[in-house]
């Protein structure tokens, strides 16, 4: 007979809770990547580059940074690196799209900075490459362009969602017409 408010209630707490739990989620692993792909990398490679020489950093840039500023100026540009890179979703999204194409781009650059990090670190104990830097590079494209492909798929089919919910009945539409002025077939 009457409206159930509660449940009307929990349907809200409940939106509130999954864009909190998206938030913290993006967060965790925007933290994950700055850490692995930023300073776990780069940390693994400024011992790597202090036991082996310079030599031994094969991206030419920061082959660079290491020769004219140094070790700790590598690892605080790789960093802020990191993190400007993983902070491009953020800036390009509103908070309720960030969904799964942030998460999958977001994971690539932990699951990048880990594989790279584990490279420089066994090279670092052994003096052999174990996984040849473009192919690192390469695996890591293939699978951006993977996460990204797959999450729009699947952010698409909670906007096309959303779209199907909303909508305006007919009578509505007249009724709204009739408000604002415009001509109807009435």
């Amino acid at each position: 007979m009457f409206p159930n408010i509660y449940n009307m209630r929990s349907t809200k707490k409940d939106e509130i809770g999954v864009f909190k739990w998206w938030k913290q989620i993006h967060v965790a692993l925007f933290v994950a990547g700055v850490l692995t792909f930023g300073l776990l990398d780069g940390f693994t490679a400024m011992l790597m580059v202090g036991k082996y020489g310079i030599s031994s950093e094969s991206n030419p840039l920061l082959r660079e940074i290491i020769y004219a500023h140094g070790p700790v100026c590598f690892l605080v540009f790789k960093v802020v690196g990191a993190a400007l890179v993983l902070s491009a979703p953020f800036l390009l999204y509103k908070k309720e799209d960030l969904g799964w194409t942030t998460a999958g781009f977001l994971s690539v650059f932990t699951v990048g900075g880990i594989v790279a990090a584990v490279d420089n670190y066994l090279y670092l104990m052994s003096g052999q490459i174990w996984i040849a830097p473009q192919i690192v590079i390469g695996a890591m494209l293939i699978m951006t362009m993977t996460a990204i492909h797959f999450g729009d798929i699947l952010d698409s089919k909670k906007t096309s969602q959303k779209a199907v919910t909303f909508k305006i009945s007919d009578v509505r539409w007249e009724a709204m017409k009739r408000e604002m002025g415009y001509p109807c077939e009435c």
